[in-house]
């Protein structure tokens, strides 16, 4: 036995129910689906898309003004004040720097081999 979704009412409740605003909705909506909810659905969704259509257009417009403040005569003023790379300057002044470093670093060790037990050295 199925059991139905309807609600049982008594007769005048469901008189009663039937003169509220979801009970007419109920009857209109049993006559016809699309008419009911189906196009209020979807309405509603297009409605939804033009409205929040302006927030998402302000959201892009202050995305492009945070990466469009610099102005043509300052891009070219970063161009023009860059510095230029020369790899055999970059190079030697990149050794000096290394020279001064090793320098700091004290040269009063030499670098030995640990002896190795018999039964650990290789044999070929």
């Amino acid at each position: 036995m199925v059991l139905s979704r309807k609600i049982f009412r008594g007769k005048r409740a469901q008189e009663a129910y039937d003169k509220t605003l979801p009970g007419k909705y109920q009857k209109l909506l049993q006559k016809n689906h699309f008419l009911f909810f189906g196009l209020p659905f979807m309405l509603s969704i297009f409605a939804g898309s033009i409205f929040l259509q302006r927030f998402t257009s302000i959201k892009w417009e202050q995305y492009d003004e945070k990466y469009r403040q610099l102005g043509e005569e300052e891009m070219m003023g970063m161009i023009e004040n860059k510095r230029e790379v020369n790899k055999k300057d970059d190079y030697y002044r990149l050794q000096g720097l290394l020279e001064q470093h090793s320098s700091s670093v004290s040269d009063d060790y030499e670098i030995v081999r640990v002896a190795r037990k018999k039964e650990d050295e290789p044999v070929w």
